[in-house]
């Protein structure tokens, strides 16, 4: 009976802490909303990358630094293998290197192998190294593609997957 009453006693406070108040018309938060908030301010600070073009091929990521073949009028749909050519920009990114693309769902926060062991085949549309790449996505929204080449994260893209 006293662990019931415990119970009992625990989840009245957890409600209590969960609520908020209205007081001259605005709400006011408890800590735990609070929490909430943040949670989903930071879910919403990913964005879709920003679209360049070099030598009049369009791509998503950094310019002069990482991106691959994408328009900002094409769309990327789930379970639709697309053909897209990675590019890099810096004297760091060697010839012969190996490049893999992890992604990370915004939502499930799942991280899937997108690419493994596409090698760096040269110069190519005003980057200074590409690889030729296929990539899957099994759901929709936004994604965080990190592309490490041998082993080592190189930068970042963020991109929109349409269901």
């Amino acid at each position: 009976m006293k662990r019931i009453l415990g119970f009992i006693i625990i989840c009245g406070l957890v409600l209590v802490g969960c609520s908020h108040k209205e007081s001259n018309g605005t709400i006011q938060h408890d800590n735990s909303s609070r929490f909430v908030e943040e949670v989903l301010a930071k879910e919403n600070e990913w964005k879709e990358s920003e679209y360049f073009t070099s030598e009049n091929l369009s791509f998503i990521g950094e310019p002069q630094l990482l991106g691959f073949t994408h328009s900002k009028e094409g769309k990327i749909v789930v379970s639709k293998t697309g053909k897209y050519g990675w590019h890099f920009w810096g004297e760091s990114v060697k010839t012969g290197k190996f490049l893999s693309v992890k992604g990370t769902n915004q939502i499930t926060h799942k991280e899937i192998e997108l690419v493994t062991d596409a090698k760096l085949l040269g110069a190519n549309s005003g980057a200074d190294n590409h690889a030729p790449t296929n990539m899957t996505f099994p759901k929709g929204g936004m994604w965080k593609l990190d592309a490490y080449i041998d082993g080592k994260l190189f930068g970042s893209v963020y991109v929109k997957v349409e269901n």
